[in-house]
């Protein structure tokens, strides 16, 4: 929808400036205990590990003879396997997206779950380097014991995932970190730190967890072994149904698209969105909710502000917002007929109307990008089709949707009965630069999340959005912010030819009340 690309463009410009956070007196700043444990690792050695197969036996209480593998590697890909017995488990961010499988069995993970495995396979898989690229924030060091032993937690977070990493305070090594998971709190140890290959690694790991307790002792690691990209993947479930193409199911979805497009047009809706802004620690400096009620305009919306924090406009500001919906819807009718106009002078002498720069099918989706992992999985009570997604290699963009398209990697959710996409996640693999950066340059930790869900029984229509942008706006303001947005209430509405939005219907109120 028109309305959402200019909302995306909207928020990948609009953001506040984050200032930085120092560390308290008499405690080494992050940056300096960052430094001190890359070092302390291996310095140049340390940084020049790409990827890291680590393996060992693992007891716990009820048994012996486990087994852990632990699989990184550059930029962001992360596997943990763990088999004790009854408890077997395997969880996996593979640059795209994040999967578990356990005693509840194989599945996707959301939300935060998905982000905090991300932000360990940044930390981990890049070395604790990159962190402003990948806008990774370290807080404030705070000292500490850990197993009585001096050392200071940094808390690293990213987006709404946080991971508290523990430095030993004499040898400056990693040696815990901790992080709160769907199960609870868990904790990781990490000591009897080797040299290999000039690198110092740990051969004793504990991990504590709702479920226990487990000792892991390393007896191989492995540094820059050829690339295991299958290990990543999301498995292949034996014995599931067939699974169908995706061209042609995307075209499917396509066609149908074009037939409901229409439908979309006669519904209203209020949209609840929260915006937050983030200082240089990732933490919520402030934050404004704002409800608006939405009306369609031919292919467009038009968003009339309700109420700030829960208190309604004032008289005079509904006035004010009033007219400025007006005029929008004006502004909304000139673009459309003057677009009319232009179709029907390039039909007049036989030519093909101008294609919308900003326009992008998920047929050229599919053509920019390259898909792996499509399986079955259920979502919002329904089976979908998943898949992920990266930028294919060798493809130049046309346009500068294409360009934004082509620097995306994530996941989509397809409901191949109703034919409707129900869910992306996407984020950006590479920094997008407007105005070669002069205006603004979005960071590649910039993410969005989008679903739609079924409404009246007859149509798809959004029902969350989510936008964590990080960006350089003309060339110095560093900015960070976060929007979600829900949709609710949508109902059937039929406006009139003239396109008249007249405010809400209510008892006027004087300006010194609320």
């Amino acid at each position: 929808m028109k309305r959402m690309k200019r909302l995306t463009l909207l928020l990948l410009i609009c953001i506040l400036a984050a200032p930085s956070s120092q560390a308290a007196a008499g405690t080494p700043s992050a940056g300096k205990i960052i430094n001190r444990c890359q070092k302390a690792s291996g310095g140049n050695a340390f940084k020049r590990v790409k990827s890291v197969v680590m393996s060992g036996s693992l007891k716990t209480a009820e048994i012996s003879d486990g087994r852990f593998t632990l699989r990184s590697q550059s930029p962001d890909r992360l596997r943990i396997d763990v088999d004790a017995g009854s408890r077997k488990q395997s969880e996996c961010y593979n640059g795209k997206s994040a999967w578990r499988v356990d005693s509840r069995g194989l599945r996707t993970l959301l939300g935060v779950e998905a982000k905090r495995l991300r932000l360990e396979a940044l930390l981990f898989s890049g070395r604790l380097q990159d962190l402003s690229r990948n806008r990774v924030l370290p807080g404030q060091p705070q000292k500490t014991t850990v197993e009585g032993r001096d050392a200071y937690a940094i808390e690293f977070v990213k987006d709404d995932a946080r991971l508290k990493l523990f430095f030993d305070a004499s040898s400056g090594l990693l040696v815990k970190q901790e992080s709160q998971t769907a199960d609870g709190l868990q904790e990781v140890f990490y000591w009897n730190h080797r040299p290999v290959e000039g690198v110092m690694e740990p051969f004793s790991i504990k991990i504590k967890d709702g479920a226990g307790e487990a000792l892991v002792t390393i007896d191989r690691v492995e540094h820059n072994r050829a690339p295991e990209e299958a290990a990543f993947r999301y498995p292949q479930v034996e014995g599931s149904r067939p699974l169908p193409e995706l061209e042609p199911l995307m075209k499917s979805i396509v066609a149908n698209q074009e037939k409901i497009e229409e439908l979309r047009e006669h519904y209203t809706c209020l949209v609840t969105e929260t915006e937050r802004k983030l200082d240089g620690s990732g933490r919520i400096k402030e934050s404004v909710t704002k409800v608006y009620e939405v009306t369609p305009v031919g292919e467009e919306f038009v968003e009339r502000l309700m109420s700030v924090d829960g208190k309604e406009l004032w008289a005079s500001e509904r006035d004010k917002e009033d007219r400025r919906v007006q005029k929008e819807v004006e502004d909304i009718i000139k673009r459309r007929e003057k677009k009319q106009e232009k179709k029907d002078r390039a039909a007049a002498r036989g030519e093909k109307p101008e294609e919308d720069k900003d326009n992008i099918t998920i047929l050229d989706f599919l053509r920019l990008s390259e898909v792996t992992s499509v399986r079955r999985e259920v979502f919002g009570g329904h089976e979908v089709i998943a898949f992920d997604f990266e930028p294919r290699k060798g493809i130049k963009p046309r346009n500068r949707a294409e360009t934004i398209v082509s620097k995306l990697a994530g996941t989509m959710w397809v409901d191949e009965d109703a034919q409707q996409i129900a869910r992306v996640e996407a984020r950006l693999t590479d920094s997008f630069k407007m105005g070669g950066g002069l205006v603004a340059s979005i960071s590649p930790s910039t993410a969005m999340v989008f679903e739609q869900e079924k409404v009246g029984g007859e149509i798809w229509l959004p029902s969350f959005a989510e936008a964590n942008i990080s960006a350089r706006v003309l060339l110095f303001a560093k900015f960070n912010r976060s929007f979600v947005r829900r949709y609710s209430d949508y109902k059937k509405y039929q406006i009139d030819s003239a396109y008249e939005l007249t405010g809400p219907k209510q008892k006027p109120k004087p300006d010194n009340e609320r």
